[in-house]
């Protein structure tokens, strides 16, 4: 009885949570935005909780259904009803007949996880030629230089932009029309916000993130959390460059890049591989903080949930784990 309370809750929860929680995402903001990173971590954390959990539905049916074994070549059915035997908590007996194979069901995870690798792959592929046709095409007006502490890379454009690429040969990218633009304070504050991407790595964590969950995009949690991690990297960027600087002067180096805002080089060509440090939308979160309360309420609506996504899904999957740690595929 138990088991089966289980398997309705973390039904209900998964898909009550996939289909709503993205509206608990954008309404926590107001809270995530005092502490980007750990928003990021947070977020982040709850898409492979809700992931896995979803993972998870697939092993859990199989335990209270069964369905044909002769779609099944050779043993695998043999197999497979082993190891769903070792892993099962229900007594026998308690099965509901179906035409679902239960090699479906108990294929879930693994038919997402391969989606998910073969999504990253060509995400990673797409990035890689995006950034060699960007090298390309700035290769021949580039020359490197020192700013703000820092080894920058100078491209000859007539639009203000600076961006961060995550290559060793040319890392901070600035044009030419952004060193005439800012002053000496504001292109170490655009400078820093730059460094700190790289330094922090959140080319990688995008990347991984955005690769991997492409299938997935049409959940409306998934969709939600996907568009709000750029924007507290962004933000976390903006804190050390503010640090370094001031709130004043960054906010006026993103006010008159956003005065400016065109059709930069970055954006025409390298499209997702790139970071940006223009913005003016930041630039009311740099002077007026908002109030943190105002998305405790939504916060602590999404702990709760995300713990019970984890926990289900930990039921799920960890006596499938054992039962294959003990054998039962041999």
């Amino acid at each position: 009885m138990t088991a089966l309370l289980i398997a309705a809750v973390l039904t209900v929860t998964v898909i009550a949570s996939g289909l709503t929680s993205g509206i608990l995402v954008r309404k926590a903001a107001p809270a995530l935005m005092l502490k980007p990173r750990v928003a990021v971590v947070a977020l982040l954390a709850t898409a492979s909780v809700w992931i896995a959990s979803f993972a998870a539905l697939g092993p859990m049916l199989a335990w209270g259904l069964s369905g044909p074994s002769h779609v099944m070549p050779g043993n695998t059915g043999v197999v497979c009803q082993r190891c769903l035997n070792a892993a099962n908590p229900l007594p026998s007996g308690l099965t509901v007949d179906t035409f679902i194979p239960i090699i479906v069901l108990l294929a879930v995870p693994v038919f997402l996880g391969l989606l998910m690798v073969v999504s990253g792959y060509r995400y990673f592929r797409r990035s890689v030629k995006q950034r060699r046709r960007l090298e390309q095409a700035l290769r021949h007006t580039a020359y490197r230089t020192r700013l703000a502490g820092h080894d920058v890379t100078v491209i000859e454009h007539s639009h203000p932009t600076a961006f961060a690429l995550a290559n060793r040969g040319w890392g901070i990218v600035v044009s030419t029309a952004l060193l005439e633009l800012l002053t000496p304070d504001e292109l170490t504050a655009v400078v820093t916000h730059e460094a700190a991407h790289l330094r922090q790595r959140h080319h990688l964590i995008l990347g991984l993130f955005q690769g991997a969950i492409a299938p997935l995009r049409w959940v409306p949690l998934i969709a939600a959390i996907n568009s709000a991690v750029p924007h507290y990297l962004e933000m976390a960027a903006d804190n050390t460059a503010r640090y370094r600087t001031s709130t004043p002067v960054l906010a006026s180096a993103l006010l008159k890049l956003g005065e400016r805002s065109g059709p930069g080089v970055a954006h025409d060509t390298c499209g997702a591989i790139a970071l940006h440090a223009a913005g003016i939308d930041r630039i009311r979160h740099l002077v007026a903080p908002p109030n943190g309360k105002r998305g405790l309420v939504s916060i602590s609506t999404m702990v709760p949930v995300t713990g019970i996504l984890l926990a289900g899904s930990l039921v799920v999957h960890l006596p499938y784990l054992n039962a294959i740690l003990d054998g039962c595929l041999m």
